[in-house]
Protein backbone atom coordinates (compact mmCIF):
# COMPACT_ATOMS: atom_id res chain seq x y z
CA UNK A 1 0.00 0.00 0.00
CA UNK A 2 1.08 3.27 -0.93
CA UNK A 3 2.51 6.25 1.99
CA UNK A 4 -0.14 9.02 2.36
CA UNK A 5 0.84 11.97 3.78
CA UNK A 6 -2.12 14.50 4.46
CA UNK A 7 -1.57 18.39 3.18
CA UNK A 8 -3.18 21.03 4.16
CA UNK A 9 -6.84 19.24 5.54
CA UNK A 10 -7.94 15.68 5.66
CA UNK A 11 -9.90 16.16 2.24
CA UNK A 12 -6.43 15.86 0.44
CA UNK A 13 -3.66 13.35 0.50
CA UNK A 14 -0.95 12.92 -1.92
CA UNK A 15 0.38 9.75 -2.75
CA UNK A 16 4.21 9.57 -1.97
CA UNK A 17 5.65 10.05 -5.31
CA UNK A 18 8.27 7.10 -5.42
CA UNK A 19 5.29 5.27 -4.53
CA UNK A 20 3.12 6.70 -7.59
CA UNK A 21 2.77 4.01 -10.38
CA UNK A 22 0.67 6.20 -12.46
CA UNK A 23 1.80 8.67 -14.79
CA UNK A 24 -0.43 10.83 -14.32
CA UNK A 25 -1.19 12.07 -10.46
CA UNK A 26 -4.42 11.82 -8.51
CA UNK A 27 -5.56 14.01 -5.85
CA UNK A 28 -7.77 11.82 -2.42
CA UNK A 29 -11.30 13.57 -2.83
CA UNK A 30 -14.99 12.93 -1.37
CA UNK A 31 -17.40 13.42 -4.09
CA UNK A 32 -21.08 12.00 -4.65
CA UNK A 33 -20.92 10.50 -7.81
CA UNK A 34 -23.12 8.71 -10.11
CA UNK A 35 -22.83 5.70 -13.00
CA UNK A 36 -24.37 3.48 -15.23
CA UNK A 37 -23.12 0.71 -17.78
CA UNK A 38 -22.72 2.59 -21.75
CA UNK A 39 -25.50 -0.40 -22.68
CA UNK A 40 -28.04 0.38 -20.02
CA UNK A 41 -29.76 3.80 -19.06
CA UNK A 42 -30.31 3.19 -14.67
CA UNK A 43 -27.81 5.31 -13.04
CA UNK A 44 -26.47 3.69 -9.68
CA UNK A 45 -25.17 5.97 -6.98
CA UNK A 46 -21.31 6.30 -6.05
CA UNK A 47 -18.41 8.13 -3.79
CA UNK A 48 -15.41 9.16 -5.50
CA UNK A 49 -12.29 8.71 -3.42
CA UNK A 50 -9.79 10.34 -6.22
CA UNK A 51 -9.78 12.21 -8.98
CA UNK A 52 -7.57 12.74 -11.50
CA UNK A 53 -6.69 13.61 -15.45
CA UNK A 54 -6.28 10.33 -16.55
CA UNK A 55 -8.96 8.23 -14.38
CA UNK A 56 -10.62 8.11 -11.03
CA UNK A 57 -11.34 5.70 -8.42
CA UNK A 58 -15.25 4.95 -7.26
CA UNK A 59 -16.41 3.09 -4.57
CA UNK A 60 -20.28 1.47 -5.12
CA UNK A 61 -22.56 -1.06 -3.54
CA UNK A 62 -23.09 -2.34 -7.60
CA UNK A 63 -21.20 -4.94 -9.16
CA UNK A 64 -19.00 -4.04 -12.35
CA UNK A 65 -16.50 -5.66 -13.82
CA UNK A 66 -12.96 -5.45 -15.71
CA UNK A 67 -13.52 -4.32 -19.19
CA UNK A 68 -17.27 -2.70 -18.52
CA UNK A 69 -17.83 0.77 -20.01
CA UNK A 70 -19.09 3.85 -17.58
CA UNK A 71 -20.94 6.54 -17.98
CA UNK A 72 -20.07 8.83 -14.49
CA UNK A 73 -21.73 11.78 -13.19
CA UNK A 74 -20.30 14.16 -10.57
CA UNK A 75 -20.54 17.82 -9.48
CA UNK A 76 -17.44 20.42 -9.53
CA UNK A 77 -17.83 23.34 -8.33
CA UNK A 78 -21.14 24.56 -10.12
CA UNK A 79 -21.46 22.09 -12.63
CA UNK A 80 -22.07 18.51 -13.53
CA UNK A 81 -19.42 16.43 -15.10
CA UNK A 82 -20.57 13.31 -17.45
CA UNK A 83 -17.53 11.64 -18.29
CA UNK A 84 -16.89 8.23 -20.14
CA UNK A 85 -14.54 5.20 -18.83
CA UNK A 86 -13.59 1.51 -19.14
CA UNK A 87 -13.08 0.07 -15.63
CA UNK A 88 -8.96 -1.13 -15.14
CA UNK A 89 -9.50 -2.47 -11.74
CA UNK A 90 -11.89 -3.60 -9.26
CA UNK A 91 -10.87 -4.51 -5.76
CA UNK A 92 -13.83 -5.14 -3.43
CA UNK A 93 -16.25 -2.28 -3.87
CA UNK A 94 -12.99 0.29 -5.08
CA UNK A 95 -12.94 0.60 -8.85
CA UNK A 96 -10.37 1.95 -10.87
CA UNK A 97 -11.90 4.19 -14.11
CA UNK A 98 -9.68 5.44 -17.05
CA UNK A 99 -10.84 7.78 -18.80
CA UNK A 100 -12.28 7.15 -22.44
CA UNK A 101 -12.56 9.69 -25.31
CA UNK A 102 -12.50 12.60 -22.71
CA UNK A 103 -11.91 15.85 -24.35
CA UNK A 104 -8.48 18.31 -23.54
CA UNK A 105 -11.01 20.84 -22.50
CA UNK A 106 -12.10 18.08 -20.06
CA UNK A 107 -8.95 17.21 -18.55
CA UNK A 108 -7.82 20.81 -18.10
CA UNK A 109 -11.44 21.36 -16.26
CA UNK A 110 -10.26 18.72 -13.33
CA UNK A 111 -6.63 19.34 -13.53
CA UNK A 112 -8.11 23.52 -12.71
CA UNK A 113 -10.47 21.91 -10.03
CA UNK A 114 -7.92 20.34 -8.65
CA UNK A 115 -5.70 23.05 -8.62
CA UNK A 116 -8.09 25.38 -7.22
CA UNK A 117 -9.50 23.41 -4.67
CA UNK A 118 -6.60 21.78 -2.79
CA UNK A 119 -3.89 24.38 -3.61
CA UNK A 120 -5.30 27.71 -4.12
CA UNK A 121 -8.09 27.76 -1.01
CA UNK A 122 -5.55 28.14 1.62
CA UNK A 123 -4.17 30.87 -0.18
CA UNK A 124 -4.17 34.39 1.91
CA UNK A 125 -6.36 37.53 -0.47
CA UNK A 126 -4.07 40.27 -0.63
Amino acid sequence: MAAERSMFNDSLKMRDSAQQKRKKARMTVNLAGEYRLESQSEYYPCQLSDLGAGGLSLLSKGTVYSGDQLRIRFRMDQRTVEIRGVVVRVNGKAVGVQYVDVSEEEIASIQDYIHQTFFEKDKKKP
